[in-house]
């Protein structure tokens, strides 16, 4: 591609920055001209394809043409191919919203989602004392009485099966990070997140009556305590044993009554157990946080909702993870955080799940979402909570 190239060697005395700036001006107002030009293109091809039954997107020709006009632009070629492929995506939206804008299916859900949250019955994993048995009542109520289940596979299955309504599970920790058990679960579901909430963890020591910290020999927790204390048990030379749950962890050693052995829970557990608290707050990382999410068979979308969660995997290409984060920068939306998981049984290819600050009536918000839905493959909305 050719152009007028300027001699970087040689700048001409005369050559002001407010001239420069009117040339680019000009090649602005141009640029613009022919990106709304472009823009009415598109609505010729979102008919046609709409005439022949067509798909919106066809990545292989995409590929084609973006490798093509990389090409073209010699030394630019990378900004070149960058800006192109954000036309391309900005163009597949607007034919997706003119295509399916007020009929597509994920619009229809969103919008006859309920309001309330239906039911009282809520499962948790662990025990009485547990971190999921404070996450359930800071949501639901000082009042409410979880059912408890020993794995989080059990509290999936007790929502399916119309046991409980809710499923209250930890997502994510500030230390720790994610809980990645729950994510695959909750997208072998299909559940969708309804509330979450987020409780400070304040990691005890606990140990039977009359015990000595110089007794303790070895600490029983779930694995994430485990990791959210692992300078502290490190320093005082614990052994270390993974239990599922932390509070039942304090409630077997309780009922062992060995003073080598104690548990990492909540003081509650503690209480509830009737052990000895030999110190407080042991865990790494002051602030230490967990969030907890409540799962529902079924879409509830409350007044004030300003999170949205979503999975979807991509292609295995070059670029393709950026052009979709680019789409929520392009609409002024944030993102608050990704994961990414493995999927299973594709070397190299992963599941991503994305929060994002937002509204689906937020029409910005509803269209992107139905976009998306129509052009990834295993996508899926998780909730708006």
């Amino acid at each position: 591609m050719t152009g007028n190239s300027p001699d970087r060697n040689h700048i001409p005395q005369h050559l002001q920055l407010s001239d420069v700036r009117k040339e680019i001006d000009a090649i602005d107002d141009e640029l613009l001209r022919l990106f709304v030009e472009r823009m009415h293109a598109a609505e010729k091809v979102a008919m046609v394809k709409k005439r022949d039954n067509l798909p919106i997107t066809n990545l292989d020709r995409e590929q084609e043409i973006l490798d093509a006009f990389e090409q073209k632009a010699g030394e630019f070629g990378s900004g070149a191919r960058t800006l192109l492929a954000a036309l391309i995506d900005i163009s597949s939206a607007y034919q997706q919203k003119l295509l399916y804008g007020e009929d597509g299916k994920l619009r229809k859900r969103l919008m006859t989602a309920g309001h309330i949250l239906k039911g009282s019955k809520i499962a948790c994993q662990g025990t009485t004392g547990a971190y999921s048995d404070l996450a359930a009542k800071q949501f639901f109520g000082e009042d409410a009485e979880p059912m408890f289940f020993p794995k989080f596979q059990d509290v999936f299955d007790a929502v399916t099966e119309g046991y409980t309504d809710f499923g209250v599970l930890p997502i994510e920790n500030t230390t720790a990070g994610a809980v990645n058990d729950v994510y695959d679960l909750l997208t072998r579901h299909g559940f969708y997140i309804v509330g979450e909430t987020d409780v400070a963890v304040n990691h005890c020591l606990l140990a039977p009556k009359g015990a000595k910290m110089e007794d303790i020999r070895e600490v029983y927790a779930h694995p994430q305590a485990l990791s959210q204390c692992a300078r502290y048990i490190q320093l005082h030379g614990f052994d270390t044993n993974e239990y599922s749950n932390n509070a039942v962890a304090a409630q077997h050693v309780a009922r062992w009554n060995d003073a080598s052995k104690a548990a990492i829970a909540s003081r509650v557990a503690g209480r509830q157990f009737d052990l000895d608290i030999l110190e407080e707050d042991i865990q790494d990382i002051d602030g230490n946080q967990t969030r907890f999410i409540i799962i529902s068979k079924h879409l509830v979308i409350r007044d004030g909702a300003d999170k949205i969660s979503l999975t979807f995997s991509l292609p295995h290409q070059t670029g393709s993870l950026y052009r979709v984060l680019s789409r929520f920068a392009a609409n002024g939306m944030n993102i608050s955080k990704i994961e990414s998981r493995p999927l299973k049984g594709k070397n190299f290819q992963y599941r991503f799940y994305l929060d994002f600050n937002g509204n689906v009536h937020d029409e910005n918000v509803c269209s992107l979402l139905c976009a998306l839905s129509t052009e990834m493959t295993h996508f899926k909305f998780l909730g708006n909570y």
